[in-house]
């Protein structure tokens, strides 16, 4: 019986140390697989950020360049404005010549005219004051060749148009203006607003 017992307690022992290098074996399976989960998720964490940082980053350059953008455009927008201003502005002292100086204007367009032909003004609404001027009066007798229309006149407009055989060269100040605004408008804008 005492060998039995023996043979017995021999087997248990057999049993639980065999029992135990396998649940060794399988607590390093366990341990090497935890392990092998752990360095995926940490990498996969690792990549994760990375692709938010790289997802914020984008997101703030492309807001930068937005912002960046839009102040251009404000910038721009402001500067087309000024210009039209001061073309606008242009426009109305013109329009605002004393005698003298609209006397001046117009002897330089009518020298430049062809003397052999006859031609009509049609002076502008905003003009005709003007023209009823000494100064005026005295520029316009040295063109013989040359009358002023009395019953018409070019409504809301400063300066004049003048006419020969059904064709019309327009010196009305704001369309004289717009054709320099068209020419010069590129040329100022660097001039006034070099950085």
């Amino acid at each position: 019986m005492k060998d039995l017992q023996a043979l017995s307690a021999q087997i248990l022992a057999k049993t639980k140390e065999e029992g135990q290098k396998k649940i060794e074996q399988y607590e390093e399976v366990a341990n090497d697989r935890v392990e092998e989960q752990r360095q995926k998720l940490v990498e996969s964490q690792k990549n994760r950020q990375e692709q938010i940082e790289n997802q914020m980053k984008n997101d703030y350059e492309r807001e930068a360049q937005t912002l960046a953008n839009n102040k251009r455009n404000a910038v721009l927008g402001k500067k087309q404005a000024l210009l039209h201003d001061v073309f606008n502005k242009a426009a109305e002292k013109m329009a605002d010549w004393d005698s003298q100086t609209f006397a001046s204007f117009l002897s330089g367009v009518l020298s430049q005219l062809d003397q052999d032909k006859q031609w009509q003004i049609v002076p502008g609404s905003r003009s005709v004051a003007v023209f009823q001027s000494e100064e005026v009066k005295a520029s316009l007798k040295d063109y013989p060749n040359i009358s002023i229309a009395n019953d018409e006149v070019v409504q809301g407009k400063a300066g004049f148009i003048v006419q020969e055989g059904g064709i019309d060269y327009n010196f009305c100040f704001d369309v004289l203006v717009q054709e320099m605004k068209k020419e010069f408008s590129p040329q100022l804008a660097t001039l006034a607003f070099k950085n």
